[in-house]
């Protein structure tokens, strides 16, 4: 891990790990869930509970970057990632609305909200790479 995040400082390095083990618990979520359920019944009460469950590590990834976001000094930095921040909302919410329309009108099953965070996450991250090589 060090690795990827030897130009990192401390302060950058905490929330980079972070926001890793949440998008690691939401994927191993996602996958123990879906095994779970396809084999099984369960009642409303427990799948209501299940949703807040797997909505726990998303929020927790908002706000780790909203203190990141709080803490870093550097103007131009909190720029970069609020723009990250930006595009990887945009392109969930355009895939999510493209696959929405998909869905309601083609009946395919395909649960594209267990991976909402992970292309979050990948888009925020490629478009800080992107700003930060432009930038330079």
């Amino acid at each position: 891990m060090e690795v990827c995040n030897k130009g990192l400082t401390a302060f950058q390095r905490r929330p980079m790990q972070l926001i890793g083990s949440m998008m690691g618990t939401c994927v191993a979520l996602s996958v123990a869930l879906q095994i779970l359920f396809e084999h099984h019944r369960f009642s409303r009460a427990t799948y209501f509970g299940v949703a807040l469950l797997a909505a726990v590590p998303i929020a927790g990834t908002l706000i780790v970057i909203a203190r990141y976001l709080q803490g870093e000094k550097d103007e131009y930095l909190r720029n970069i990632v609020v723009q990250a921040i930006l595009w990887g909302f945009g392109l969930v919410m355009v895939a999510d609305t493209f696959l929405g329309y998909v869905v309601e009108y083609q009946p395919v099953r395909f649960a594209f909200g267990i991976i909402n965070m992970d292309i979050f996450v990948i888009t925020g991250m490629i478009a800080v790479r992107i700003q930060l090589w432009r930038n330079r």
